[in-house]
């Protein structure tokens, strides 16, 4: 039986908080939002928050989850989405990130269990995931994910684009 696709006049609306830590010598954590299959398989970065240069790639190595499936991902389909598809590292505050409904090759994915993933890692600081499940349908979804020392709260919303 072939799995129904996703409606694409859908979009899955992350959003989150960093904290703040309120502390002196704070720096800017590093961020990967990411979701994966209900194997755990990476599906698609949304967004990687790092510094790109000077010892920034030193550093990106504790963003350990999302390291782990994009050495998977690499295996199978090449290239290196941290050189393609990342960003610099962004203060405290309120973020969104939408999700199309496509994998990282641009392909829609089927409707099933899948898994939000939000990664924060922080110099001199700490490493927290947020990783929830949830399903991808096609009816309206609101879920709380959350939320740790990093990352101040995070949820999401399967909605008609806008």
């Amino acid at each position: 039986m072939q799995k129904k696709p996703w409606d694409s006049s859908l979009e899955l609306l992350i959003n989150f908080e960093i904290n703040n830590p309120g502390q002196g010598g704070y720096r800017r954590p590093y961020v990967a939002v990411w979701i994966e299959d209900k194997e755990g398989s990476p599906v698609r970065t949304l967004e990687l928050w790092f510094q790109q240069g000077g010892r920034g790639m030193r550093w990106l190595r504790d963003l350990r989850a999302w390291v782990r499936g994009e050495n998977m991902r690499k295996l199978v389909d090449g290239g290196d989405l941290a050189a393609t598809s990342s960003s610099p590292t962004r203060q405290p505050g309120k973020y969104s990130v939408a999700w199309d409904g496509k994998d990282d090759k641009k392909k829609p994915v089927a409707q099933g269990e899948y898994f939000i993933c939000i990664e924060a890692a922080r110099e001199h600081g700490t490493y927290q995931l947020i990783r929830k499940n949830f399903p991808l349908t096609n009816k309206p979804l609101k879920a709380d994910l959350g939320g740790n020392i990093e990352i101040k709260s995070a949820d999401i919303e399967l909605r008609k684009k806008r």
